[in-house]
């Protein structure tokens, strides 16, 4: 996967937060890449994963604004051979028309909201399919180039998404992993999409290595996603993906920032921390153990014996 920015990020790449997700090492690993989460083994149709009974991924393109050195899909992105053409679209239609226990669709890629046309596109044929009750869209691209929403067809896009929202629920899902990411451009591009489609904005985000495994980063990025109407969703230890094992964190520490979180943030502003296991599992959420706190032991109660409070 070759090394791709924006203007946008180049303008803010000097932060450590940053560059470390985007600018390529001369130590990483060249192809080789495997698939720990089987999804290509579950592509039913070009471009349609359908790994979970009542759940199924789009993979609008392989296509995304900027490259991120971690990703889950990197033996794929970039490569235009993802590009989904009409007849592919009709095949991930029809499949979808045939099984009616797929009741919740994701868009993902590459990102959707790079191919606003394509990805309106798909939204009205999929908004047509009764027995679909939800419908997701993944993004980073308020994050790498938020005046991207300032065009035409990004405005089109999120008129459409408001149109579907009125009648089935629809999550726009933003993955963020550093508060540096989150500048007055790009908070203004994602209150864009709150204000502007009415869909329920959610945040997803991995733990990094030398980006972000420490309490005060996290504590500032979800906070700030939540003043800006950003409901912290999931944060995801690293997948198990060849090539980019520097990025792959200790749990225990991990888990030690996760009860330090607890503690400090509204539950709100507090992310489920999973794991999405390889092969069949899917995504489970850790267990975090004993969560210590300073209150009056006298006062403890049964329940608090239950749960494990000391």
């Amino acid at each position: 996967m070759r090394e791709k920015l924006t203007p946008h990020l180049r303008g803010i790449i000097n932060s450590p937060g940053i560059s470390k997700q985007y600018v390529k090492d001369p130590n990483d690993s060249i192809g080789g890449y495997n698939d720990p989460l089987m999804e290509d083994s579950h592509e039913v149709v070009k471009g349609l994963i359908h790994k979970y009974k009542n759940r199924a991924l789009i993979k609008v393109s392989y296509q995304c604004a900027a490259h991120c050195r971690f990703c889950t899909r990197i033996r794929q992105i970039g490569d235009p051979s993802g590009n989904l053409a009409d007849d592919e679209i009709k095949n991930i239609i029809s499949y979808l028309k045939r099984h009616s226990e797929i009741e919740d669709v994701i868009l993902s890629g590459g990102d959707p909201f790079l191919t606003p046309n394509i990805t309106g596109e798909m939204l009205s044929k999929l908004s047509e399919i009764e027995s679909i009750k939800v419908l997701r869209i993944g993004t980073r691209l308020p994050l790498q180039s938020p005046k991207s929403f300032k065009s035409l067809a990004i405005d089109n896009l999120l008129n459409k998404i408001k149109e579907i929202s009125s009648v089935k629920p629809f999550y726009v899902l933003i993955h963020v992993n550093h508060p540096d990411e989150l500048t007055n451009e790009s908070i203004a591009a994602i209150k864009k999409i709150k204000q502007k489609s009415s869909a329920t904005l959610l945040s997803q985000t991995v733990f990094l290595n030398g980006v972000n495994i420490d309490f005060n980063t996290l504590n500032s990025l979800f906070k700030t996603l939540y003043f800006a109407g950003v409901t912290p969703y999931y944060i995801y230890h690293c997948d198990s993906v060849k090539g980019i094992e520097q990025y792959v964190g200790d749990i225990e520490l991990e888990k030690e920032i996760m009860r330090k979180l607890r503690d400090t943030l509204s539950g709100i502003a507090y992310p489920t921390y999973i794991a999405d296991l390889e092969n069949e599992y899917g995504k489970y959420p850790f267990d975090l153990g004993i969560i210590k706190t300073t209150h009056n032991k006298a006062h403890k109660s049964k329940l608090h014996t239950e749960i494990n409070i000391t």
